[in-house]
Parts: structure tokens; C-alpha cells; sequence
């Protein structure tokens, strides 16, 4: 979407920049506030950040750049089907009546992918269509993902990386993460 503003002349690259910089995130993103977008990120097609920091700006993306969103038109059909995909994804109940419209709506968003930005198109764009058969073997995604443990897993690689403790990382990774669960659960 971001591309395609700045190809339309909407917004350039530093404009996008700033705009990032200087909006105001509320208290309940304010932890997963997403670093800055820079030109090179863009011309990349990586827009760097934790999975968390990502959905963060993935939803607040039409509030952050609401003057330019409505005349994005190719990009902005593939994110409402985005978003109501992850809407039901990240759903903590799923009926079985909803399958079919959700099959539909992953189809959907394949066909536009394909039909609008074929060049970056990635594997993850066939995996969503697998969704509804997965849901509705397994139940709601939310039971079998691994969010919680990615987060678990970075905080321990950063951990790792600074403490240089190569005699018994593992008792120094564990010591450290039950000291910070204990100043956590004090507060």
C-alpha cells in the first residue's frame, strides 16, 4: 500500500517516514509500536519489526494514513480481505458456518494477489487458502499458534547474545528469565 502511494504521488518515502514518527500510539500499543518505515525498507519489500510490531501497523495502517487510503485502490481490496482474514484467524470462537465464506474470502485474496502484485507473490499466499481446512480440523488458530513462543524464543536469543556466558548458557538464560519474572510479577 505504502508502495503504491508514492508510485501514485501521493506520499513520498520520507513522508511516509515521518508520518510514522510522529503518530501518537495508544496504551495498548504502545509496547508493540512498530520501529520507523524507511525508504530502504521500501524499495526492499522488507518492512523490518517483531510479528507483533507488524500487526500493529498492518491494523492501525488506514487510522495512520487515513488522508491517502481512500485512493488506493488496487492495494486496498487485497487489505480489507486481509483483515477480515485475520479477523476470523485471530478469533478465539469459530462456528463451522463461517467456513465457507472464509473458504471464499482466502480464495478471494489469492486471486487478487495473483491479479494485482504477482512479483511479490510468496508461498505464505497459497498457506492461506489451507486456513479454513485447518480451522476446521483443528478448531480456532489461536489454540495451536506459536505467537507466545516466538516471543519467548527472541527474548532468550537477545539474551543469549549479550550475557556471552558460554560455560552453561542455559543456567544463565533460566536464572535471568525467572529474575525478570519475578520483578514482573511484583509490580
Amino acid at each position: 500500500m505504502l508502495k503504491e502511494a508514492s508510485a501514485k504521488r501521493l506520499m513520498t518515502y520520507d513522508q511516509i517516514e515521518q508520518r510514522m514518527n510522529i503518530f501518537n500510539y495508544g496504551i495498548n500499543d504502545q509496547n508493540n509500536k512498530p520501529p520507523s518505515i524507511r525508504a530502504k525498507h521500501l524499495t526492499n519489500n522488507h518492512i523490518v519489526g517483531s510479528a507483533s510490531q507488524k500487526i500493529c501497523l498492518f491494523k492501525l495502517m488506514p487510522i495512520i494514513f487515513y488522508d491517502v487510503i481512500d485512493q488506493l485502490t488496487n492495494t486496498m481490496d487485497i487489505y480489507t480481505c486481509l483483515r477480515e482474514i485475520i479477523s476470523y484467524t485471530y478469533s478465539t470462537r469459530f462456528r463451522k458456518s463461517w467456513l465457507p465464506y472464509f473458504k471464499t474470502l482466502t480464495i478471494r485474496f489469492q486471486s487478487l494477489m495473483v491479479y494485482y502484485l504477482p512479483n511479490v507473490i510468496t508461498s505464505k499466499v497459497h498457506f492461506v487458502t489451507e486456513y479454513p481446512r485447518v480451522i476446521d480440523a483443528n478448531g480456532p488458530a489461536t489454540r495451536f499458534w506459536c505467537m507466545r513462543f516466538k516471543g519467548k524464543h527472541l527474548y532468550f536469543k537477545k539474551l543469549a547474545i549479550r550475557s556471552c556466558s558460554f560455560k552453561n548458557p542455559a543456567f544463565t538464560l533460566v536464572k535471568r528469565h525467572q529474575l525478570r519474572e519475578c520483578l514482573m510479577l511484583s509490580n
